[in-house]
Formats: structure tokens, sequence, C-alpha cells
């Protein structure tokens, strides 16, 4: 189509963009919109998150911020609420078992970052299935 007839058209002729995962998916994340894990968020309220203390220190490529952690006995951090007896870490935001997400989920620990979903890598993870019972949700199956 020469130039100057696709410069004529009408703007209600041109279909709008549809809009991408991440203008879908939950504030400050980019976790796929159809991750089961956003419904979940069992293992965030059920173990403690612990990590090595150097992902909170910027200058040494870190990216946990250091205000949501607090310090253990050793030479680890923890992010805060889940060294408590309850655990339900300071990043998860909803209600576990309809809908979740993680404030710093960009940034979130490497003991998250490897925490992965039953089946997810055509696997069983009894960490996450033992979570979800906690909470009263079916585990995760094979399909």
């Amino acid at each position: 189509m020469p130039w100057k007839f696709w410069n004529l058209r009408k703007k209600k002729d041109i279909p709008a963009p549809r809009p991408s995962q991440k203008e879908s998916s939950p504030e400050n994340s980019t976790a796929p919109v159809n991750n089961p894990c956003l419904q979940c968020g069992a293992c965030c309220a059920y173990f403690p998150v612990v990590f090595p203390a150097p992902e909170t220190d910027r200058s040494a490529g870190g990216s946990v911020p250091l205000e949501m952690t607090d310090s253990t006995t050793d030479s680890r951090r923890c992010m805060k609420s889940t060294s408590a007896r309850h655990f339900r870490c300071i990043a998860l935001e909803g209600q576990i078992g309809t809908r979740v997400h993680c404030r710093i989920y960009q940034d979130r620990p490497s003991s998250c970052r490897a925490f992965y979903r039953s089946w997810e890598n055509d696997e069983v993870n009894v960490l996450c299935d033992r979570a979800r019972a906690a909470y009263g949700l079916q585990v995760f199956e094979q399909f």
C-alpha cells in the first residue's frame, strides 16, 4: 500500500495493540500470568526465606532490599517475618491460595529463585506439596 494511502487511514481502522503479559501481570512482577504460583504463595508463608548475606549488598551485585531482611546467627540473612514462628515473607502480598504476588520478584533471594513448583521441572517437589497441604491446597499433579 502506498504511503499516502496509509497516512489517510482513520485511526479507528487501525487495530489497538494487544496488551503484553507484563502489562497484565501483578504490579512489580514479571512472573508469567498463567503461573499457578500466582494463585498459591504457600511456600512464601510456610518456609523461612534464608540466603547468603552478600545478596543484600548492592556494591557486590546483590539485589535483595536490605530493609526487608533480618540477620541470622551466621553469615546469612532472612526475609523479615520469616524467622518468626508463623512464617510469611514480608514481600508476599495477597491471599494465599487465591491471588498473590511478590513485591520484589525481580530482586528475590537465591533461595526463592531455586525453589520450584512441584512438577514444574517434570519432578515432584515435596516441599511445595508440604506447603500447599499446610494451607489446605491440593498438591500439583503431573499432567
